[in-house]
């Protein structure tokens, strides 16, 4: 797909008031803002939600951009719509993961089978205040980003992101 030779130019023009390269950047990941409410820091489209975090090694910051920005500074439009495409499959796996019924299995313990791994969540309790642990097929986790998981949804999303890990 070919991008409108006026819009390559507006993005030029962004990237030349950043004194930022015009050309060499590459993607570092794509996150779901979870709305489209995010702002595009090069063309300033407002209705962004799969933001694009474009890095160059001659450039301090990262760029955070929508999809069509991302393909014009990397020079491969295909490749940033693959990645947003992949993000929107994500973000729909997870959504359906998450209405999934967990099964109690005792007081404040809970089981569910998910893509061939038995998962249990429960939740204990340090200095009156609760916080969940997870087994995935005998492996353990009791913290995220160094702290504990405080609610069951918390330790659901991470469920998720470990199973995620695995299979990509």
């Amino acid at each position: 797909m070919e991008c409108d030779s006026a819009y390559v130019r507006r993005c030029h023009k962004v990237l030349k008031a950043l004194d930022a390269p015009l050309e060499g950047w590459f993607c570092v990941g794509v996150l779901d803002h979870g709305v489209d409410s995010f702002t595009c820091e090069l063309c300033d489209c407002k209705k962004v939600r799969y933001i694009h975090a474009m890095r160059h090694e001659h450039y301090l910051a990262d760029i955070k951009v929508g999809c069509i920005c991302a393909g014009v500074m990397e020079g491969d439009i295909l490749a940033a719509q693959e990645r947003d495409a992949e993000a929107k499959r994500h973000s729909q796996r997870k959504s359906h993961y998450l209405k999934r019924e967990w099964n109690a299995v005792g007081e404040g313990r809970w089981r569910i089978l998910y893509k061939r791994r038995e998962i249990f969540i429960w939740r204990e309790q340090f200095c009156s205040r609760d916080f969940f642990k997870i087994n995935i097929n005998g492996e353990q986790y009791h913290w995220k980003d160094n702290r504990r998981m405080g609610s069951f949804l918390a330790a659901q999303h991470y469920v998720f992101d470990l199973v995620e890990s695995e299979v990509t």
